[in-house]
């Protein structure tokens, strides 16, 4: 009897001490805060107490959002869920003036951070702009889960063949780089085991034929990443959301990657159309 009473107890314990599926959020905000690159004091007070609002319900213990103004904007508004904190923003510059923009990536978390940083794009394509954030943190299951925020070019200009070869293009060549800095990474922490990757944000593209010409999902996947919308119905997926007179149809640019953690299925989380054009996206991170 003692022995059953024993087992009962550790058994109880293990299953307490099981720690709960992280919650991963992605978010492109749009011009955050504001909605505009020049909102005024007062739109931009409204839209990051709407978005605070927002996010205090989604309770991310990884956040990844992208078009964010800077650091101080950005600390604002993780500063609304208790133990979130800022791991990095970006802080791109504009390729032709030369003045940081107010379209940057930033990554908080729950978790405690080991490294964070943030690289333009190398110069190995013509007029390449912005580039990636990365978080290496420390996973409760234990190990380290390395996470990077993106943003792939947009398909402005992309209305001509030669404009959208060239917003192709510069795609795949971010991808490449990307796909190369993880292997850095790895490199890098050799010596310490690392439990998972995800990749998240504004990829610009889908996998559905809508832009031919880059290939970003599928190198994506032949990198040895998991595509979170795998097998969901394209009507299930429309992140970017278009506005009712707009000429072009909502559709996926937002996506999830990952690669060492249990494979899982992207959902959009629903938050009203007035706090951005994009939807947020999450999944539950678990060890595989």
């Amino acid at each position: 009897m003692k022995r059953l009473t024993l087992l009962c107890l550790f058994l109880s314990s293990l299953f307490a001490a099981a720690a709960e599926p992280l919650r991963f959020v992605a978010w492109n905000i749009e011009w955050f805060p504001g909605h505009r690159p020049t909102a005024s004091a007062e739109e931009a007070d409204k839209h990051m107490k709407q978005c605070q609002e927002a996010l205090k319900k989604l309770d991310p213990d990884i956040f990844v959002a992208e078009e964010i103004r800077d650091w101080a904007a950005f600390h604002e508004l993780v500063s609304a869920v208790p133990g979130l904190t800022v791991n990095v923003v970006s802080s791109f510059k504009d390729p032709e003036s030369g003045r940081i923009r107010n379209q940057q990536i930033g990554i908080a978390s729950k978790l405690k951070c080991r490294g964070a940083w943030w690289e333009t794009w190398a110069a190995n394509y013509p007029n390449i702009s912005r580039g990636f954030s990365f978080a290496a943190l420390e996973h409760p299951d234990g190990g380290l889960l390395m996470v990077y925020g993106n943003h792939l070019k947009s398909n402005s200009g992309g209305n001509s063949e030669e404009g959208a070869r060239n917003n192709a293009g510069m795609r795949d060549e971010q991808v490449t780089q990307l796909l190369a800095h993880k292997q850095g990474v790895e490199t890098a922490f050799s010596d310490q085991k690392i439990m998972g990757w995800i990749a998240a944000g504004d990829f610009n593209t889908n996998h559905d034929g809508q832009f031919p010409l880059d290939s970003v999902v599928k190198s994506m996947t032949l990198g040895g990443y998991h595509n979170t919308w795998e097998g969901v119905a394209k009507e299930k997926r429309l992140t970017w959301r278009s506005q009712p007179d707009s000429k072009f149809e909502p559709t996926t640019f937002d996506y999830i990657f990952t690669q060492g953690i249990k494979p899982t299925t992207a959902r959009i989380i629903d938050v009203p159309r007035e706090l951005s054009d994009h939807s947020p996206i999450g999944i539950p991170v678990m060890p595989p």
